[in-house]
């Protein structure tokens, strides 16, 4: 034992000179087992010289790097500085190494879980509270911790994804299907990716595998309408979009986009009778330009039918839907029953005189109706929300203790026009819209300049009552600001 002793003391001599010198060996000091031997001792319990133990297996593998033990060591030293992606490549090397059974193979074993483990639930937190760069430092972690295992490159991908950084996100999904190539998740990814880089014909392949298996996924089948629609082929995209409501009634999006869709195939039938009139406007007279233009008038009849029962079904599921009120509005106008179509457009506008695309159709309405004051008036308010300076891009309100709190943006619009003391008002009602309370604060940028957009906050003492809210803005000294939503 005391020669041991000697042994070691004369090794950390070597390694206490050559740090002070900071030259680094040529050649071997030792054999293999002495650099080995020396590094165990650091990494025990009562040394813990872990710092010690990666300098020497460090260079002990600079010299010995096929020994699969010494590259096990040195990720054990790293498992213990919390060098994770270290560990993990010094455990892939050890194993590619190894030749037979090894005592140390469990020990291995038992890190790489526990680490992947933590680092993986690190990920997980961080992306559900939406901080994705640390998610995807985590999840590329543990592609590095267990290259095995497709949930790192699955989360690696989904990151990537929503950073929209796409071609990272399809490489990692990618290398998690070689993995797992039947998985779901895996598969649902990787088309997600597809479709989110603008890959749509990839991504509709993609999906249809996915469907074949599950016929009634209804986030897939929502994609592949979306698919069909953005490349105007609106027969597949009804089809699917039937497919959709038979796979879940309730989803109240699937009837709205199943009325754009029924919308965008009015505008082509609409085109399409416009090519048969001449330049009066009038259409032709002839036999076959009659029968064309009385088969396309039914077209359409049947298609604002069917749009009018869709908008129908997802006010019968949300009767707050604007923009379905909207578009409903729109059909009756179409179908020149301007009554129904009154009867949304007007109440809508008392609860959100910013909607300037209702405000011009009430003006149009009112016109066709023959109330000219009132078609005159309705159609400068139009002008006036579309000239607005300030557009509310986005804002949310919530309670908060013993407050309702109001967030969001708001941008200057104008070309030239600096405005100065904005001060953003929130007003609160109950569920009839009867008024119950309202608070205002200046918005967060003073001057706000052309093109800029400004956070604002406001809060109000919360009351039980609170169902409805709005945002106005106004100068400072009272003037009121007109304002249009974001133009989507």
């Amino acid at each position: 034992m005391k020669s041991l002793r000697i042994i070691l003391m004369a090794v950390l001599l070597v390694f206490i000179a050559s740090a002070v010198w900071g030259q680094k060996a040529k050649k071997p000091r030792f054999p293999a087992h002495t650099y080995k031997t020396t590094a165990k001792i650091d990494l025990k319990d009562e040394y813990r010289m872990y710092d010690s133990a990666v300098v020497k297996l460090e260079e002990a593998l600079s010299f010995y790097p096929d020994d699969a033990e010494m590259h096990f060591l040195l990720g054990k030293a790293y498992y213990h500085k919390k060098n994770y992606r270290g560990m993990g490549e010094q455990f892939a090397m050890a194993e590619s190494l190894k030749s037979k059974k090894v005592e140390w193979v469990d020990e291995l074993n038992s890190m790489r879980k526990e680490k992947w483990t933590q680092v993986f639930n690190q990920g997980a937190k961080a992306f559900n509270e939406k901080d994705f760069d640390k998610a995807l430092d985590a999840f590329l972690t543990c592609t590095i911790i267990d290259p095995s295992n497709f949930r790192s490159f699955l989360n690696a991908g989904y990151a990537y994804t929503l950073k929209g950084q796409y071609d990272e996100a399809l490489s990692y999904l990618e290398d998690g299907l070689k993995l797992d190539p039947n998985n779901p998740d895996m598969l649902r990814g990787y088309a997600d990716a597809l479709f989110y880089a603008g890959k749509q014909k990839e991504a509709l392949e993609e999906y249809n595998k996915i469907l074949e298996k599950e016929p009634n996924n209804v986030e897939v089948l929502v994609n592949v309408v979306s698919i069909y629609s953005n490349s105007r082929d609106y027969d597949q995209a009804l089809s699917y979009s039937q497919k959709l409501i038979a796979a879940d009634s309730t989803y109240k999006d699937g009837h709205f986009n199943m009325g754009t869709i029924y919308l965008q195939k009015i505008i082509q039938t609409n085109m399409r009778l416009d090519s048969l009139k001449d330049e009066s406007g009038e259409y032709f007279k002839d036999e076959k330009s009659t029968a064309r233009i009385k088969e396309l008038t039914q077209q359409k009849n049947e298609l604002l039918a069917s749009t009018q029962v869709a908008f129908e079904k997802v006010l019968g599921l949300d009767s707050t839907d604007l923009e379905a009120q909207v578009f409903l509005a729109q059909v009756y106008q179409e179908q020149e029953n301007f009554d129904q179509a009154m009867s949304i457009l007007e109440p809508l506008i008392q609860k959100d005189s910013t909607n300037c695309s209702a405000l011009n159709q009430l003006a149009v309405i009112y016109a066709k109706k023959g109330m000219g004051e009132k078609a005159k008036d309705a159609w400068q308010k139009a002008q006036d929300c579309f000239n607005a300076p300030l557009e509310l891009q986005s804002w949310n309100w919530r309670k908060e203790g013993d407050f309702v709190v109001a967030e969001g943006e708001v941008s200057n619009i104008s070309a030239i026009d600096t405005l100065r003391q904005v001060m953003a008002v929130f007003l609160l009602y109950d569920a009839d819209h009867v008024f119950i309370s309202s608070d205002e604060a200046l918005i967060t940028y003073d001057p706000l300049l052309p093109g800029q957009t400004s956070p604002f906050k406001v809060m109000v003492r919360h009351n039980p009552k609170m169902q409805n809210g709005k945002i106005h803005f106004k100068k400072l000294s009272g003037e009121r600001i007109t304002h249009r939503k974001k133009q989507e």
